[in-house]
């Protein structure tokens, strides 16, 4: 909660419907166990991700990275931390919905070995669709 305002700040600047400030807040303070984090360099925060173990899944919700700082690894980083975080948990898969038009997202998640699975009609304001992504926690060690 502590770093709620630049959580919000760099999702207002990176996404074109961002969630808004009340729904960031809820998805840290949910009763659901998370697995929510920031990447902090030089006392600012950079990039987030928040996710919710459900049973042997875990849902990412929500990853970002500072414009300034993109291409730097910061989000493989996030997702990187995580995964090895779920492995103690007994999780078995990871999903997460990509923006159709957020190509430079989509090659990230596939060289971390995720999977495109689905896609999601009309799933943003904007009418874009998502691409369903699935990561096998079993076929990545």
């Amino acid at each position: 909660m502590s770093h709620l305002d630049e959580i919000t700040a760099i999702e207002n600047a990176v996404f074109p419907h961002p969630w808004s400030k009340t729904q960031l807040q809820h998805d840290i303070l949910t009763q659901l166990e998370t697995e929510n984090f920031v990447y902090i360099q030089n006392k600012s925060v950079i990039g987030y991700i928040f996710g919710w173990v459900i049973e042997e899944e875990y849902h990412l919700n929500n990853i970002a990275v500072h414009k300034d700082f993109r291409r730097r690894q910061v989000g493989r980083s996030l997702i990187n931390h995580v995964i090895a975080l779920l492995i103690d948990k007994n999780v078995q898969i990871i999903f997460l919905e990509v923006d159709i038009k957020n190509t430079a997202a989509q090659k990230c998640y596939e060289s971390l070995g995720f999977e495109q699975n689905g896609r999601r009609k009309n799933y943003y304001p904007s009418g874009d669709d998502a691409l369903l992504y699935i990561f096998r926690m079993n076929s990545h060690g």
